[in-house]
């Protein structure tokens, strides 16, 4: 059954890593060697604190006669093309 295949293929798998010892070792010791050195590049790059900023009043946003404004997706198909330049034309003097 499943257990009988699981069990074969389990051990399939570690006849495989005891005779390829070398590529075993390196599956181990490889990602252990990059995360000492991230841990080193982090502890020679220290995070910097920077200094709070003060709040300050921005003022109003300018009025816009786009405020209900909606952009969406459309493939680029020649109709579609088209139906954008005619939005173009009619909403911008100068076309996007």
């Amino acid at each position: 059954g499943v257990w009988r295949q699981t069990r074969a293929l389990l051990f399939k798998n570690c006849l495989i890593k005891c005779r390829t010892k070398k590529s075993s070792v390196q599956e181990v010791l490889f990602p252990l060697f990059f995360l000492f050195w991230l841990i080193l590049m982090s502890m020679m790059h220290p995070h910097r604190k920077y200094d709070a900023v003060a709040n300050t009043n921005l003022g109003t946003l300018d009025a816009s006669i786009l405020v209900n404004f909606v952009i969406g997706y459309t493939p680029p198909t020649p109709m579609a093309r088209e139906i954008m330049k005619k939005v173009a034309f009619d909403n911008f003097e100068d076309g996007i």
